[in-house]
């Protein structure tokens, strides 16, 4: 691992309750919101324009994190979000993002090129039998997209309201609009063998449920995600999505082969929780200028905690601007005690994993300079366990 020497760029760090301060029209905004368990991003490119990445819902109240904080800064969700990425096909990173292609009545809605078997069972005509096998909370939410984006065909003039991303294609493009530059965003992923290994594994599955002599092929929907690069006026972004470090052909390994931007992202949202599959140090030489802001949402559940303190290390080796939605699991709520309690000795060792959803809010002109990051609770700083 090649490590930078850590340089005191110009910084600003607040700490503050939540706020429904909104942007300025020439501010470039980057909100990522987590619990536990859950992940969502909105990103503001100027002059009220917004796009929406993955959705989460608040494990307590049950609302949707994105709409929630849109709504509280006076967002015409109707007009001024115009694309919601679905980057993949995983309960944490989709949970209500139908709710937001729902209230985002002119959004396009981006999913990935390689359609991985939920989405595929969201597609084929046999919903009714499908969905008496198969009723997951994914298939719920895919198949209330496909149905959203169905219905909008007609509405949408000169655009689809689906579209489908894969390596190195434009999936927005919005033009100058008073103060605010152009923007674009770029899907990095998936790559083309991405895209055919998972075909390969849906046709395969296919044959299988028809009674063919052959075995089911499980792909893992990470190679299938959308890592993002956002670009507008002199500010670049890189959104990792969950990407991970290969397998050959796929993952970061793939779009350093393929994407050279002419210049670095001053912001990453760290791929896959900060876990130790998703590291590749070709990204901090090719793709990240030095001492980058990195923001990550944790993921908790059962056994499996992210990110590890050596992910954490991994990262604090690149950067002193790296930062967290939720940093440890959350004392449980009264109603959650009350619960457990209930259930004796069986839940002497209960926990909440989820918790309250964090939020890291990360402005700065469109113009550059540098990053403004507030964090709200429980967001905070990441550190490893042992200076917390």
């Amino acid at each position: 691992m090649k490590l930078y020497k850590q340089e005191q760029t110009p910084f600003w760090i607040a700490l503050s309750s939540f706020s429904t301060d909104p942007p300025s029209p020439d501010t470039f905004e980057v909100s990522v919101f987590g619990p536990g368990k859950g992940e969502s991003i909105v990103v503001h490119l100027g002059a009220r324009r917004w796009i929406v990445v993955d959705s989460c819902r608040d494990q307590r109240s049950g609302t949707v994190s994105p709409l929630d904080y849109l709504k509280g800064i006076g967002v015409d969700l109707s007009t001024e979000v115009h694309a919601i990425v679905a980057t993949h096909a995983h309960d944490d990173h989709f949970a209500g993002i139908a709710d937001t292609v729902e209230a985002c009545a002119s959004a396009v809605v981006v999913t990935s090129q390689a359609l991985v078997s939920r989405e595929f069972l969201a597609l084929v005509e046999a919903d009714n039998e499908i969905a008496g096998v198969t009723d997951t909370a994914s298939y719920r939410e895919y198949r209330r997209i496909f149905a959203i984006a169905e219905r909008r065909k007609q509405s949408f003039t000169g655009q689809r309201p689906l579209r489908r991303a894969q390596e190195n294609k434009i999936v927005l493009t919005l033009p100058r609009r008073d103060v605010a530059p152009p923007a674009t965003v770029t899907a990095l992923s998936p790559s083309e063998h991405a895209v055919t290994r998972a075909l390969e594994t849906l046709a395969k599955n296919q044959l299988h449920a028809m009674g063919e002599r052959t075995r089911r092929s499980m792909l893992d929907p990470n190679e299938a995600s959308i890592g993002l690069w956002i670009s507008a006026g002199e500010v670049n972004v890189l959104l990792g999505a969950d990407l991970l470090s290969g397998p050959k052909g796929c993952g970061w390994g793939a779009i350093l082969h393929s994407f050279s931007p002419p210049e670095l992202a001053t912001l990453y949202k760290a791929a896959h929780h900060g876990s130790s599959t998703s590291h590749h140090d070709g990204l901090w030489d090719k793709l990240l200028t030095t001492a980058p802001v990195v923001l990550m949402t944790p993921f908790r559940h059962g056994s499996v905690n992210l990110p590890k303190d050596s992910d954490i290390a991994y990262f604090l080796g690149y950067t002193n601007h790296a930062w967290i939605t939720s940093p440890r699991p959350p004392t449980p709520s009264s109603s959650f005690q009350k619960q457990a309690a209930k259930l004796g000795t069986l839940a002497r060792n209960a926990r909440d994993p989820y918790g309250k959803v964090g939020h890291l809010r990360a402005r700065i002109s469109l113009n550059g300079g540098a990053w403004h990051v507030d964090n709200f609770s429980p967001a905070a700083q990441l550190r490893t366990s042992s200076t917390k």
